[in-house]
């Protein structure tokens, strides 16, 4: 074996008996590639075949070639028993891409037999759990990078403009569409500067994922919610997470979540401020 195919057996083994089972011994590894995800560098999928106790099994994991914020933010939000997978890596401090194996959290989920309004309400749960546990933390999280009015202008740039001028290029789209496509673009001017408010608000940062697309939320064994792929994660407001993933009688469960832990927010400025956070992060989108 090479230094690179040793590392990853090593990790492999390293990452079954931390979370699946001290007494475990690895006996087979077949991997396959994936392509997943905006950011996604060597990401690998395996068949563990183990065996504990005279028992063997396989389990599935996942490598990738992660960063340093997604490193340490699977590690802290894990130990906080927060809806995330577990993970493993020699590496968790330094700057540069390092090699981190990963729970694969749906490998037992069966997505045509879900029942979707428990979930639902389970990811409610786990998002509030996550930034209520970080509310506040600025100087323990000074690691993370921040949400600043230039990172969401980045955002805009880079993710929503290009699919915009794509979907422009699609006759279907301009056919049912291009009656709002000037509105929507005047409002995209102005998106960034409407985030402001909300992007200084510090008092309701947290740790956040920042990409909260459906790629990004699994089904855990068909009754969990699990939050995966935190390449993006920042230091910033809690509305840059809300509207990307609950509708606002979803995102008033989640205050009131909030609330049972102690956050008390007043409810008309919190949907005050995440409809500006709507229209900010979705410039496309309609009222709900």
């Amino acid at each position: 074996m090479n230094s690179k195919t040793n590392e990853l057996s090593d990790l492999i083994q390293a990452t079954v008996k931390k979370f699946i089972s001290a007494s475990a011994a690895v006996i087979e590894i077949e991997s396959s590639p994936l392509h997943l995800g905006f950011q996604a560098v060597d990401l690998s999928r395996y068949q563990v075949l183990i065996e504990d106790e005279g028992t063997r099994r396989s389990v599935s994991l996942i490598t990738k070639m992660a960063s340093r914020t997604e490193r340490r933010v699977l590690h802290r939000l894990f130990s906080q028993a927060a809806n995330v997978p577990f993970s493993h890596t020699i590496d968790m401090n330094s700057e540069h891409r390092a090699l981190l194996c990963i729970q694969n959290v749906d490998e037992n989920t069966d997505y045509q037999n879900l029942n979707l309004e428990l979930l639902q309400k389970k990811e409610v749960a786990a998002l509030a759990y996550i930034h209520q546990s970080n509310l506040g933390y600025k100087e323990q999280l000074s690691w993370l990078p921040a949400a600043t009015r230039e990172h969401a202008e980045e955002m805009l740039n880079t993710r929503w403009s290009p699919s915009w001028e794509k979907a422009k290029q699609n006759e279907q789209f301009v056919e049912a569409f291009g009656a709002y496509i000037p509105e929507v673009e005047a409002i995209a001017v102005h998106a960034a500067a409407e985030l402001e408010v909300i992007l200084n608000g510090e008092s309701l940062h947290t740790l956040i994922h920042n990409d909260l697309n459906p790629g990004n939320v699994l089904v855990h064994n068909n009754d969990d919610v699990f939050f995966i792929d935190w390449e993006e994660a920042r230091y910033g407001s809690l509305y840059l997470d809300v509207p990307l993933r609950l509708e606002l009688d979803q995102a008033r469960e989640y205050l009131e979540l909030l609330s049972s832990y102690g956050v008390e927010l007043p409810s008309a400025k919190f949907e005050s401020q995440y409809k500006i956070a709507f229209h900010g992060m979705e410039p496309g989108s309609v009222d709900r």
